[in-house]
């Protein structure tokens, strides 16, 4: 599944700067994690699902953590079980935010499965008028959603690599 599809198309690109840039400044770690959440975004971050297809189909598209489903963008932000206690600390952040800055019952109407909260993690813009957000609380969002998608990869990666041994 190609995270593209996560991407709110919506969002007005001439006009101004994705909030996931927006909101960044010149902060080097800020930035860093930035580039991790548009390579999410824009599906040029490595799972092995993408392994998979670019090796034509030689490279098992397993998770090497859990090895329970394929590894894709999904899997990873929202299912993978050897990440969740990762996903929960820093999840729980962002839930809190939306809930105590939406309407009450919206986190129950709008995020009631993965699809959706993944959509959420990776391009918040999609649901701005729907969670009645203005541009603080958009870009407050996006920061506790960047800061999420960079301690999963952090951790994913740190995991993979002892592995490696």
């Amino acid at each position: 599944m190609s995270s593209l599809k996560f991407r709110n198309l919506n969002f007005g690109i001439a006009e101004t700067a994705h909030p996931v840039l927006h909101s960044v400044g010149q902060n080097l770690i800020e930035i860093r994690k930035a580039t991790t959440k548009v390579r999410m975004l824009t599906g040029t971050y490595m799972l092995q699902a993408d392994k998979h297809k670019f090796s034509q189909y030689t490279i098992d598209p397993i998770c090497l953590l859990c090895h329970s489903e394929i590894e894709d963008i999904l899997h990873v932000l929202t299912r993978c079980p050897v990440l969740g206690n990762e996903r929960k600390e820093y999840f729980t952040p962002i839930k809190q935010f939306v809930t105590e800055n939406s309407p009450s019952g919206t986190w129950k109407l709008l995020f009631n499965n993965k699809l959706a909260v993944t959509q959420l993690i990776l391009d918040c813009t999609t649901y701005t008028e729907q969670l009645g957000f203005k541009e603080d609380s958009s870009l407050q969002l996006e920061t506790l959603t960047r800061h999420f998608c960079f301690k999963l990869h952090y951790h994913r990666l740190s995991l993979l690599k002892k592995l490696d041994f």
